[in-house]
């Protein structure tokens, strides 16, 4: 049997163990708490897998295609710019890459809104029989900027009062555009136009290409005739009942390519008015990087709001964004592009 220990040694043993036990769990504690720090400050923002507008930040902060997808390429893009930025290299953008690689809040200016306008507005009892005008209202007088179509519909067929609202957007002082549906060209027209522009070839795809040409020239002319101003021709690619696009993308893009090269020879911009699907149903994964006018259809005003941010259908930037009621079109200036330095770019003020 042991000898007792003296009871001032054993009050002593006592708190010297009280004391380690409450030291260790504080270090458990502290290590804990240092752990899901770590863990919440290196959360995962974006991997392989993603999609998203945040994606598109991502890629065109490392130099990626901005295509809203965050797959192999990206990650190897991330993975350098980490490299070059002395971070982890994982390839995966978490929270300390992210803080570094966003962009810093840009100094917001007001969207500007504005209208589309074309043959529905002319006075009823006009237009070709697939089309006859409709007599809407011209934009409200708060429309700040108005695009202004150039064809009746289909391509070759140009607008029956495009004069009259040239005249509109002059007497009304606002930021003016054009915009030109391209259409799939009928036999006849492939017949007289195919083998007249600058496309060689008496093949297939280059007398598509050359009739592409001929329907911009058209356009081009429809402008001058009417002395309508703009920078910018904003090429309305989409599905089109009045005259279908071919079942051939090829076929498809080689008029497209076409009508692009003909308002580029009169010295204009180009831009492409599409969205994702309308763009895909058409030429497929075409791309182009061109400006873009997306359209949200039948849609509220927030949803158009939200095409500014939405990945691109052929690599270019949101310019303006779209939403339609039966009654009007209605457009808005996307993120950037609402200033008179932007403007100039992309509309002639009258």
């Amino acid at each position: 049997m042991m000898a007792r220990l003296p009871s001032r040694i054993v009050v002593v043993m006592a708190m010297m163990c009280a004391a380690l036990v409450t030291s260790t769990a504080s270090t458990i504690s502290a290590a804990t708490a240092a752990s899901a720090a770590t863990t919440a400050a290196t959360s995962v923002v974006a991997t392989i897998g993603s999609r998203g507008s945040t994606v598109v930040i991502i890629q065109r902060a490392v130099k990626a295609t901005p295509d809203g997808i965050y797959g192999p390429l990206t990650a190897a893009a991330v993975r350098a710019w980490q490299r070059t930025h002395l971070l982890r290299v994982t390839g995966v953008v978490d929270s300390i890459t992210w803080a570094k690689l966003k962009p810093a809040p840009a100094r917001t200016t007001p969207q500007l809104l504005g209208n589309d306008v074309s043959w529905p507005q002319c006075p009823k009892g006009l237009g070709i029989p697939s089309r006859p005008t409709e007599g809407k209202a011209m934009p409200p007088t708060l429309a700040r900027f108005v695009v202004i179509g150039l064809t009746n519909g289909p391509g070759f067929y140009p607008n029956p009062c495009l004069g009259t609202q040239t005249e509109w957007a002059m007497s009304h002082r606002v930021y003016t555009a054009v915009y030109a549906m391209t259409t799939y060209p009928t036999p006849t027209q492939i017949a007289t136009y195919g083998l007249a522009g600058p496309y060689e070839g008496t093949t297939w795809l280059p007398k598509l290409a050359n009739t592409g040409y001929a329907q911009a020239q058209v356009n081009v002319a429809s402008m001058h005739a009417a002395g309508l101003v703009s920078p910018i021709v904003w090429v309305d690619v989409e599905s089109y009942r009045v005259a279908p696009w071919s079942t051939s993308k090829t076929g498809n893009k080689a008029v497209l390519d076409g009508v692009l090269r003909g308002y580029r020879a009169a010295g204009l911009t180009v831009g492409v008015y599409s969205n994702p699907h309308l763009w895909n149903g058409v030429v497929g994964s075409a791309r182009y990087s061109l400006p873009e006018w997306r359209t949200a259809g039948p849609m509220p005003k927030a949803t158009a709001q939200t095409r500014c941010t939405d990945p691109s259908f052929q690599g270019g930037r949101a310019v303006l964004a779209q939403w339609t009621t039966k009654a009007m079109d209605f457009d808005l200036t996307c993120p950037g592009y609402s200033t008179p330095s932007a403007l100039v770019a992309y509309f002639h003020k009258y």
